[in-house]
């Protein structure tokens, strides 16, 4: 006799009931299960074939056409494909991407001493998202175009040893983000702008034999997380400036071959995390040695 015969009616519609609410739940968690499922499945493929902004590719492709790179740098797969051979660290040129949102953005460019030629192009400054810029030892030659400053989410920037000439743009201060700020060995002329005061998440400035000339600007103050400045020969005037001694996080700090004047301000006796300090060829007064009293990191003079 089948078990649902000892049930009453009322038992029978109550544990049939039971039986149907429970597949139908048990169905309906498989599905979700299920749906869930597949939609992550999409995503992770979505996310495997995320693909470079595709303004950045053409202006990538420019430049790499521009500047002779073609037999270095020929793109069969999208550039900011995981693994590339151009992504690691010391490649060399260099292209790496953030690829954290819907589509990836080129982050980084290294083109060291490949012996680049020519103006800074215009496509460069289609790359929005750069954070870091090395395009160091090359023979790139003109100004640094104004629209430099668009650049916005720069950390590092190194225009080092080129011909490049004009005046140093005020449009760097934009870039408040950067860390690591190189323009030394080129042939620019008049002075620093005021508003590279505006960098104060700045660690290391690197402008000697630039070519600037002129007082030391009194904005540069600000740079509160200043831990290198390199200076040196370049056609500075006025007194060696006081507050230098404010910045205190300095570590390496190289002034010689300048027309700036002395003494060396006492209130250099701050800078307590001092370890390279190459102040030389002062004009008029000697300096007195009282200020290296508090130096005690001090291992170069």
């Amino acid at each position: 006799m089948p078990v649902l015969s000892f049930l009453s009616s009322q038992s029978r519609t109550s544990l049939s009931l039971s039986l149907s609410l429970g597949m139908a739940v048990n169905c309906s968690v498989m599905g979700v299960l299920g749906f869930c499922f597949i939609l992550f499945w999409m995503l992770e493929i979505v996310s495997a074939q995320l693909a470079t902004d595709p303004s950045e590719v053409e202006a990538l492709n420019k430049m790499i056409d521009h500047w002779n790179l073609r037999t270095k740098l020929n793109f069969t797969i999208d550039p900011c494909t995981p693994n590339a051979t151009w992504a690691p660290d010391n490649a060399n040129p260099r292209i790496a991407c953030d690829c954290s949102g819907s589509v990836c953005h080129i982050s980084h460019l290294k083109i060291y001493a490949l012996d680049i030629s020519g103006e800074l192009p215009p496509e460069l400054f289609q790359l929005k998202k750069l954070m870091d810029l090395n395009l160091a030892q090359n023979i790139l030659s003109g100004s640094i175009p104004l629209e430099i400053g668009q650049l916005s989410n720069m950390e590092y920037l190194s225009l080092g040893i080129n011909n490049l000439t004009g005046l140093v743009p005020p449009e760097l201060g934009n870039l408040t983000k950067l860390q690591s700020l190189s323009f030394s060995s080129n042939n620019f002329h008049g002075p620093l702008p005021i508003e590279l005061g505006n960098l104060k998440s700045l660690q290391q400035l690197y402008i000697d034999s630039s070519g600037v000339s002129g007082p030391i600007p009194q904005e540069l103050s600000n740079l509160i997380s200043l831990q290198i400045l390199w200076a040196s020969d370049n056609l500075f005037t006025g007194k060696l400036p006081e507050f230098f001694g404010t910045l205190t996080e300095l570590k390496d700090l190289r002034l010689q071959g300048t027309m700036l004047e002395g003494p060396i301000p006492r209130s250099y006796s701050a800078l307590t995390k001092m370890e390279d300090l190459r102040i030389g060829d002062l004009n008029t007064e000697d300096s007195t040695p009282d200020f290296l009293e508090n130096l005690t990191s001090l291992s170069i003079l």
